[in-house]
C-alpha cells in the first residue's frame, strides 16, 4: 500500500528563481543581504549565510530554505518576513526541487522569467493534492486528509510515508495514533511540531517502529516522553527544540545508536548533558545552540 505523488521535473531557471526574485531578494539579493544569505546565484545559495546552510540538496525538511516558508504566518521564524509568503504550488515547486536534488541545470540565467503557469502548477491546482493510491492505503489517506493531517511520501519513494500534524486541529489527549495502523512499517516520517501533544500521547508511537525522522520541536513535552522515543530503534532525526526535556530525559537516548542528529536548542538540556549524549552517540550528532546548520535555526532567515 502506497501512495505517490505525479513525476515532474522542476526547472530552477523558469520556475524557482522567479520565486526567490519575487519573494526573497528584498532581503537576500544583491542590494541587500540580511543574515550575510545572498538567493541571487547558485554559488551565494550552496554557501548558506552566516548561521550554515539552507539548502540540503535530497533533504527538503532539512533545507532552512523550504521549512521556514511553511510555518505558520505569525511563527517568528517564517519567512519570507515581509511581503506575500510562498503559495501553496511554490512551497510543492521548492520542495519537489530540494527532493530531486536541487540541480539549477544548464540553463540558470539571472533575471526574471515570465509569469506563466508551469507544468506543476497545471497539474496541482491550488488546495489540491494529486496522488496515485495503491491498495488498502486508499481509505487511510483518505480518512488522515479529511481529518486535517498532511499526508506525503518521502523523496517519492511510495514504500515511505511521511505525517505532519502540525495544522490539524488537535488539542492534548486527542493524538490518536491507532489511525495511522494502516501505513504500520510504512510510517517513516512523523511530525508534531507546534502542536498540544503530551508526553502521554506519545505512548501511541511505539508501535511504528520503522519510524526515522520525528519533529516535537516547540511541544510542551518532557523527560517522560522520551521512555517511548527511546523504543524507536530506527529513529535517525529527533527535533525537541524548545521543549521541557532536560539532561535527564536525554541521556535515554544514547542506546538509540541510528541517531544522525538531535536538536535540543531552547529545552531544558545543559551543555553538559548534551556533551555526556553526544560522546555516547557521536561527534556533531547533538545541537544545543547558535552551531544549528538546519532548517530551524531562529537567527538565519530566508
Amino acid at each position: 500500500m502506497a501512495i505517490s505523488p505525479s513525476a515532474y521535473a522542476v526547472d530552477f531557471a523558469k520556475e524557482i528563481l522567479p520565486i526567490f526574485e519575487d519573494k526573497c531578494y528584498r532581503c537576500h539579493g544583491e542590494e541587500k543581504v540580511k543574515g550575510e544569505l545572498r538567493l541571487d546565484s547558485p554559488e551565494a545559495i550552496m554557501a548558506g549565510g552566516e548561521y550554515g546552510d539552507v539548502l540540503v540538496p535530497g533533504d527538503p525538511n532539512e533545507s532552512s530554505l523550504y521549512v521556514l516558508t511553511t510555518y505558520p504566518k505569525d511563527d517568528a521564524d517564517y519567512m519570507p518576513q515581509k511581503g506575500k509568503g510562498l503559495s501553496s504550488n511554490e512551497q510543492k515547486l521548492l520542495k519537489q526541487w530540494i527532493s530531486d536534488g536541487a540541480s539549477f541545470g544548464e540553463s540558470f540565467v539571472h533575471g526574471p522569467e515570465p509569469k506563466v503557469k508551469s507544468k506543476f502548477e497545471e497539474a496541482n491546482p491550488v488546495n489540491e493534492r494529486k496522488y496515485t493510491i495503491m491498495g488498502d492505503a486508499v481509505e487511510t489517506v483518505a480518512r488522515l486528509l479529511e481529518a486535517g493531517l498532511q499526508v506525503d511520501t518521502v523523496n517519492h519513494d511510495a514504500s515511505r510515508f511521511e505525517i505532519n500534524y502540525t495544522y490539524a486541529e488537535r488539542t492534548a489527549g486527542s493524538f490518536d495514533f491507532g489511525m495511522l495502523a494502516d501505513l504500520g512499517d510504512t510510517l517513516v516520517k512523523l511530525t508534531l511540531a507546534r502542536t498540544d501533544v503530551t508526553d502521554g500521547d506519545l505512548a501511541g508511537i511505539v508501535d511504528y517502529s520503522n519510524i526515522e525522522h520525528l519533529d516535537l520541536g516547540r511541544t510542551g513535552v518532557g523527560d517522560a516522553a522520551i521512555e517511548h522515543i527511546d523504543k524507536l530503534e530506527n529513529l535517525k532525526y529527533l527535533n525537541l527544540r524548545d521543549t521541557n526535556v532536560s539532561d535527564v530525559g536525554i541521556q535515554r537516548l544514547s542506546k538509540l545508536k541510528r541517531l544522525e542528529r538531535v536538536y535540543l536548542w531552547g529545552s531544558q538540556a545543559t551543555e553538559a548533558g548534551a556533551k555526556r549524549l553526544e560522546k555516547a552517540l557521536g561527534e556533531g550528532i547533538v545541537i544545543l545552540g547558535a552551531e544549528l546548520r538546519g532548517p530551524a535555526r531562529r537567527s538565519q532567515r530566508t
